[in-house]
């Protein structure tokens, strides 16, 4: 009777004190939410086109009502980083959030840009934050696109050799760049990965300067197979197109970072967005306008698609190794001829 009444204290003190550990953790981002509704719009550059950006705001304001957004789409890494430089070094401030490639986040980091973040504070998984400035909010994941009328089932390739088949000389297709055999090279090292471009470039394939008018070919029937992403396929998939998708075993993918401007202007609002754009919720909103979602984060497409299979991708502390071989894999793939 006595253990009884003791375990059922024990509980009642337990849930008491998860409740107030819950509420401790919970109340930082209330009181940054707060802060941040009296502050200017949060200032977001970020890729996306505006009517996705839109999708994106609307689902945050769902649960942040008081926080303004302001979207900028900046396409273009380059472009990006080059901006976020300039406008700091004219005026001592840029975007409040920033989200782009490794390549150009860690640039803006080395710039004294960026500030540091506490991922505890905001409620974010360790595992989401490679350093203490940066979050994985996104994932661009490479995948075999094919037009299921002119591809059975039992041809689609199972394998990165079986794209090499002499039967898709001439029928397959790639982006002008060739990224995803760079990001291959870390898994497989690099003169596999340029072998089998090699190999690849003997088949002739379709090159396009862009990987959304690419899945719109497949869809056509003008192209076979490509290798192109996941989330440039679903508009012509959405739109009833004979697409389908096959993810390969090593994936190759490019993760997207999300950071604060170290002079934010409203710098609470940056970081509840960021808090939630790290969470299951705001990242399958974030994935349901783009679809890019975090690999990271389980109950995400992007993570389904990749479950199971070795992620082939520099780190981003490797980011010059990358470059230097992307570089000399996009003079090879050039050799299949003129891009589209």
């Amino acid at each position: 009777m006595l253990m009884t009444k003791w375990a059922g204290l024990c509980a009642a003190a337990c849930t008491a004190a998860l409740f107030a550990a819950g509420t401790a953790q919970a109340q930082p981002l209330e009181d940054l939410a707060a802060e941040a509704a009296d502050g200017p719009p949060v200032v977001w550059y970020e890729s996306s086109p505006e009517d996705d950006a839109d999708k994106i705001i609307e689902a945050f304001n769902e649960t942040y009502p008081d926080i303004r957004v302001q979207h900028v789409r900046i396409t273009g890494g380059n472009q990006f980083a080059a901006r976020a430089v300039q406008e700091t070094q004219a005026r001592g401030y840029t975007a409040d959030l920033l989200t782009g490639g490794a390549d150009h986040i860690w640039q803006l980091n080395d710039r004294g840009i960026l500030m540091q973040l506490d991922g505890e504070e905001l409620g974010i998984d360790e595992k989401l934050m490679p350093t203490d400035f940066t979050v994985a909010t996104a994932a661009s994941v490479y995948v075999l696109v094919y037009n299921s009328d002119n591809v059975s089932e039992d041809e689609v390739p199972t394998s990165w050799d079986d794209l090499l088949d002499e039967k898709w000389k001439g029928r397959t297709g790639s982006w002008v760049r060739a990224a995803s055999w760079a990001q291959l090279a870390k898994a497989w090292g690099k003169d596999k990965a340029e072998e089998h471009l090699r190999e690849y470039v003997k088949l002739d394939p379709f090159l396009f300067k862009s990987t959304f008018p690419m899945a719109q070919q497949v869809g056509a029937g003008e192209v076979d197979l490509a290798v192109g992403f996941f989330h440039t396929a679903q508009p012509p998939i959405q739109a009833g197109a004979p697409v389908k998708l096959k993810a390969l075993d090593p994936t190759p993918m490019h993760t997207i970072y999300t950071s604060i401007s170290q002079e934010a202007k409203n710098a609470a609002g940056a970081k509840v967005m960021l808090s939630w754009l790290a969470s299951t919720e705001g990242n399958k909103a974030y994935e349901a306008a783009t679809n890019r979602g975090s690999h990271l984060i389980e109950g995400t497409k992007t993570h389904d698609l990749v479950q199971g299979k070795n992620v082939s991708e520099w780190a981003p502390s490797e980011t010059e190794d990358y470059s230097v071989i992307s570089e000399e894999f996009n003079g090879i793939l050039a050799g299949a001829g003129e891009a589209r």
